[in-house]
């Protein structure tokens, strides 16, 4: 099972139980940052808050909630992003973090949006610059992958894929993120490749990238090393293959534009 970002469970001897916050008063009692290993973890952080004079939640301080934690992602990794940090990086309190989103299960799926936002925004950009070749941004995506890998995006985006196996809504979301970045590389694959000589159907192309990266993940995860599974010097060979493709079309046909079909790369 993959690490959980809420503390650490060996700061405990009995971590069954559900920590709860309770604010009397506008007093809040201190809060452990501890994962339950119980089957009550999905309420986590769930928060009780009692207020004699209670004051309207600011929608913005959800938002400063996600971009701090962001932040921490990038800055920290995975690791980093536990409830206190997070709640010090928004300038806030865990009490906060609490009340709006009340446990790991529910906080999750957002900052995977969030994320997902980002990342696909940023990979369309690129496969959209038409002053680069497509070996180019191959390259750069390999160079984005090891970023993600290292900042954590990828181990939030695999506990997603764990959730939705148990939640429907997660496993919907997951799926439709999924069938977002497959559509986008099949773009890419019918705008650059027949250029390239390349006729292999561009679904076929997405489907088989999506399906080894996806394994190159789990891989990635689990711990495997590159002396294992080659997984980079696979990449950088199709990049290889990429610029060969490039420079073999370029030498037959220098004037074809990326809509017409130039020398085969296949033969």
């Amino acid at each position: 099972m993959l690490a959980k970002p809420w503390g650490d469970p060996s700061d405990c001897t009995d971590c069954g139980w559900i920590v709860r916050l309770h604010v009397i008063s506008g007093v809040e009692a201190e809060v452990l940052d501890i994962w339950s290993r119980g089957p009550q973890d999905e309420h986590m952080f769930e928060t009780e808050v009692h207020h004699n004079d209670p004051k309207p939640v600011r929608v913005a301080t959800r938002d400063l909630i996600l971009a701090a934690a962001l932040r921490i992602l990038a800055r920290d990794g995975y690791s980093g992003l536990t409830a206190r940090a997070i709640a010090a990086e928004a300038g806030t309190n865990v009490a906060s973090l609490n009340y709006h989103f009340g446990s790991k299960r529910k906080f999750l799926p957002e900052l995977y949006a969030a994320l997902e936002r980002e990342k696909y925004a940023r990979q369309r950009a690129m496969y959209e610059n038409r002053d680069t070749p497509l070996s180019t941004k191959w390259r750069q995506a390999i160079a984005y992958y090891r970023q993600d890998l290292a900042d954590g995006y990828v181990r939030i985006v695999h506990e997603q894929y764990a959730l939705g196996q148990t939640a429907p809504e997660i496993g919907a979301q997951v799926q439709e993120k999924m069938t977002a970045w497959q559509s986008l590389i099949e773009e890419a694959a019918r705008r650059y490749l027949p250029a390239l000589g390349v006729t292999v159907p561009p679904e076929i192309v997405a489907s088989t990238v999506v399906s080894f990266w996806l394994g190159m993940e789990v891989q990635h995860l689990a711990g495997a090393s590159e002396q294992e599974g080659h997984f980079f010097a696979i990449l950088d060979a199709i990049g290889d293959w990429l610029e060969a493709c490039e420079a073999k079309a370029a030498a037959k046909a220098p004037a074809h534009t990326e809509e017409e079909p130039g020398s085969s790369c296949v033969n």
